[in-house]
């Protein structure tokens, strides 16, 4: 009797374990997605360490990070630089324990990347 409990014990957990590893390996996956990517528009995609590329137009793209931080008073931004072919727009967060404290987008040759710095 107590050899048939000690099986049925090392059994079960034998398939909790199992249970424990897929679910850390897929917790593990789902956590690994960039997380500046929810300061930018959702048709971001990284390029680089912090470098993104946005698939709208400059305007489009300032437009749709400003409607992120909406009513948040610790985010400003202002446009730094408009001349013919390179634009540069900034967003500050003023918060000493935010994730990011600026933001960078900057249009050139027709092409619009951001940039996070922490």
């Amino acid at each position: 009797m107590k050899m048939n409990f000690f099986l049925d014990f090392q059994k079960n957990c034998g398939y909790k374990a199992a249970v424990l590893i897929v679910l850390s390996f897929l917790s593990f996956g789902i956590f690994a997605k960039d997380l500046n990517l929810a300061y930018l528009p959702p048709q971001a995609s990284k390029t680089g360490d912090n470098k993104y590329q946005l698939v709208k137009d400059f305007d489009t793209s300032v437009k749709q990070i400003k409607g992120l931080f909406v009513g948040d008073d610790s985010v400003k931004d202002e446009l730094m630089t408009n001349e013919e072919n390179y634009r540069v727009h900034v967003f500050y967060n003023l918060k000493k324990s935010a994730p990011w404290h600026k933001i960078y987008v900057i249009a050139w040759d027709d092409k619009v990347f951001a940039r996070i710095y922490k």
